[in-house]
């Protein structure tokens, strides 16, 4: 099992051996629930073989990371998720797309490329207003979808050598973004290299992912897994950006996901000002902390207490007689699942859209129900694993408490909700 996993040594982004572990997590299986079930290595499921989850800080440029890479092939080749499932992302990339199109300005017949582009939700917007449009995804089965629904999609990983053929058979992109891929790419070089050979003279590479600031501010420790490799902040990619010939002109904070970032990159010379939210952003970085590693140490500090309390309300349940469900079974969810060390604790899981009918680790095989499932099973406490859903949950399942039954929410702090 070792060659599906391989251990950095040095930051993914600068180089720097100067990477420290800042926050220790628990191990979680290096295939997630996004990942179709046939994903086995030698007769063993990949859902049972678990890597460290740890977060690294590098001390040069300051990029959160992990360490322990799993072999993107394992993910993403059979990749299950897709964005249209996820509430409220389709109409944020319409804003998205509007933002693009306006500010750049793009002109109809410009050309638009996405890597990580998934089903192609994004992209339509784009070919809707008339630019040419092309996605690059490595989850074959998507790619295909995608490409039959009208939504040119090359199956393949983005790099520099994807990048030039593209730009050979199709010109130079006014237009290349990104979004929640950059955090899942181990050779971020490759990225950037490929970005600055396919990218036109007067083009911006816009991408959006998790804000480590808001992950730490806010606990968002369900974004931290083994898809995602990376949590950027400010100051590592303009640090960065400039070695390949770009420049970050601009970095705005968003709400998506609990907290993100949209990074706005053009080539070094480019035709538009560096805004002052880019320097603004990297000082309020350093002055919270991020940087430092007391404030990580803190952050896990915290996730300590919450499992503490947690294990506490549940066992309280159970030596009553009483069962335990948890609600979400996203990949987050998963990974929640071993943070807080449930694994034991539960009996069941409920999902409005579960991909699948069960979720399995290393010991365990729980069932999973939708939500009507939860008046079959009724259990007597249902651990909100969603919890950014946790207000639309509560109140679609009235019933679930006027019959008695608890909802805890573990984060960003713990906090509990019954009739």
């Amino acid at each position: 099992m070792t060659a599906l996993i391989q251990v950095r040594q040095t930051c993914r982004l600068c180089g720097s051996r100067r990477i420290v572990k800042s926050v220790p997590l628990a191990q979680v299986p290096i295939v997630s629930p996004n990942v179709g079930t046939e994903n086995s290595v030698d007769g063993q499921r990949l859902t049972r073989v678990v890597a460290p989850l740890d977060n690294y800080l590098c001390e040069d440029c300051g990029l959160n990371q992990l360490v322990h890479v799993v072999d993107p092939s394992l993910i993403y080749k059979g990749y299950l998720y897709r964005t249209s499932v996820s509430l409220g992302l389709p109409e944020h990339f319409r804003g998205l797309a509007e933002s693009v199109g306006s500010r750049l300005p793009l002109n109809a017949g410009d050309l638009v490329v996405e890597f990580g582009s998934n089903d192609g939700t994004l992209l339509s917007f784009f070919k809707a207003a008339g630019m040419r449009v092309q996605g690059v995804d490595p989850a074959r089965q998507i790619a295909a979808e995608a490409t039959a629904n009208g939504i040119p999609t090359l199956a393949d990983f983005f790099n520099a050598a994807v990048a030039q053929s593209l730009r050979t058979a199709q010109g130079p992109a006014r237009a290349i973004i990104a979004n929640n891929a950059m955090a899942n790419i181990d050779d971020l070089n490759a990225i950037l290299k490929g970005v600055t050979a396919l990218l036109a003279p007067d083009g911006a590479f816009v991408f959006e992912t998790q804000y480590a600031l808001d992950v730490f501010e806010k606990t968002l420790l369900d974004v931290i897994y083994h898809e995602h490799i990376s949590t950027f902040s400010v100051q590592p990619v303009a640090r960065a950006a400039p070695h390949h010939g770009l420049v970050v002109f601009d970095a705005e904070r968003i709400p998506t996901k609990g907290g993100s970032i949209r990074f706005w990159l053009q080539h070094r010379g480019g035709p538009r000002p560096i805004s002052a939210r880019v320097g603004e952003l990297i000082d309020l970085e350093r002055d919270t902390g991020l940087y430092d590693l007391a404030y990580h140490r803190r952050f896990a500090e915290k996730i300590g207490r919450i499992k503490t309390s947690l294990h506490s309300e549940i066992d309280a349940v159970r030596r009553t007689g009483g069962t335990v469900g948890a609600y979400g079974t996203s990949v987050g969810c998963a990974a929640l699942v071993h943070q807080f060390e449930l694994e034991s604790r539960l009996d069941v899981l409920f999902d409005d859209k579960p991909f699948k009918s069960y979720l399995e680790g290393p010991g365990y095989h729980l069932p999973v129900r939708t939500a009507e499932g939860v008046y079959q099973e009724m259990p007597a406490l249902i651990v909100i694993l969603a919890w950014r859903y946790a207000q639309s949950i509560v109140e679609k399942h009235q019933k679930f408490l006027e019959r008695g039954g608890r909802f805890i929410i573990p984060l960003p702090d713990l906090s509990k909700t019954s009739k």
